[in-house]
């Protein structure tokens, strides 16, 4: 970069002109040490003392009759370095304070900036984060995350849907999933979320590390799960259990299909209603008992709900928000 531009940058500074990709560019510069030599021309003035003057006598001035010698002024070379090295600290100090400033400035603002992801029926979609964690939505998912994460904590939101997440390891920095009443937190591990908010449901699985789960309500008992371990809870009641985590139960499917395995009438009708982004009316206590398995990829709704219902005898009627399940 010329004297100039970079003479203009500093003006610019000084100024508060600075755009973000500007300011950058001149620290990038400062901290090169690309202002070292010539910043004397861009700063103030600097008065001299007058003792650092040196008197020079071969020159004469008669006053009063008197004859004086008139000092004739200079900068010794080593108050010039002196001066230089004053101002280079001054502008160093100044700029480092405003660097940092603006940096913390930056992270917040980052920290406030949150991208929203819904998940188009039929897909899954991949994303990985600042931290280099990476999350697995499913179809109808709705998952909320930061710019950047704040220097102590990783906080993420799964609105609704399920997610499968691989966490980076960060002993410092916990991670944190939260979902409609449950937060799980993690430091380095793998882990689903399920939250399927109209219908009260909610469940957490652990395939590898440790998580601990938390909750919003009052009187809940923080509880910690180990491999091959879950947690469910319908409305205000909480389960914990085991499953297999090495079998044929995976954390997601890679074609972005909805697949039930032995699973409850009530999960998997959740699962349907997140997955298609519709509403479906049940009573869960009237299909305690029933569970569903089997497979479907982009099926019509209807043909899905009648399949998981016909089994079991029951029916469904269409109505303006959804479906509604009827014994």
């Amino acid at each position: 970069m010329k004297w100039s531009e970079k003479k203009n940058l500093y003006r610019r500074f000084l100024e508060k002109e600075l755009n973000a990709a500007e300011l950058d560019e001149f620290f990038l510069l400062l901290e090169n040490g690309e202002f070292d030599s010539d910043y004397l021309d861009i700063m103030p003035a600097v008065e001299l003392p007058v003792m650092i003057k040196e008197p020079v006598t071969n020159e004469e001035s008669v006053t009063g009759g008197n004859t004086l010698a008139v000092p004739e002024t200079k900068i010794r070379p080593l108050y010039k370095t002196l001066i230089r090295l004053t101002v280079a600290a001054s502008l160093l100090c100044v700029s480092v304070t405003g660097y940092l400033a603006y940096r913390r400035t930056e992270n917040l603002k980052q920290q406030s900036l949150f991208t929203t992801i819904s998940v188009p029926v039929g897909s899954v979609k991949i994303i990985t984060l600042t931290d280099h964690s990476v999350v697995t939505l499913n179809s109808g998912s709705v998952f909320k995350y930061p710019a950047s994460f704040a220097a102590t904590s990783r906080k993420v939101f799964l609105i609704k849907g399920k997610g499968f997440f691989e966490i980076a390891k960060d002993k410092t920095r916990p991670f944190t999933v939260y979902s409609a009443r449950l937060s799980t937190t993690a430091l380095g591990t793998s882990f689903t979320v399920e939250n399927y908010k109209t219908c009260q449901l909610e469940k957490v699985r652990l395939f590898t590390g440790k998580v601990e789960i938390g909750s919003k309500e009052h009187g809940f008992s923080p509880l910690r799960l180990m491999p091959g371990q879950q947690y469910t809870q319908t409305g205000n009641t909480g389960t914990k259990g085991v499953f297999d985590a090495g079998g044929e139960i995976k954390p997601y499917a890679e074609d972005g299909s909805l697949e039930f395995d032995n699973t409850s009438l009530t999960e998997a009708l959740a699962r349907v209603a997140s997955y298609y982004n519709i509403k479906l009316q049940f009573e869960k206590e009237e299909l305690k008992g029933f569970a569903i398995s089997g497979k479907f990829r982009n099926e019509p709704v209807q043909d899905v709900i009648h399949t998981l219902l016909f089994t079991h005898h029951l029916k469904f009627k269409k109505i303006p928000e959804g479906y509604v399940i009827m014994n």
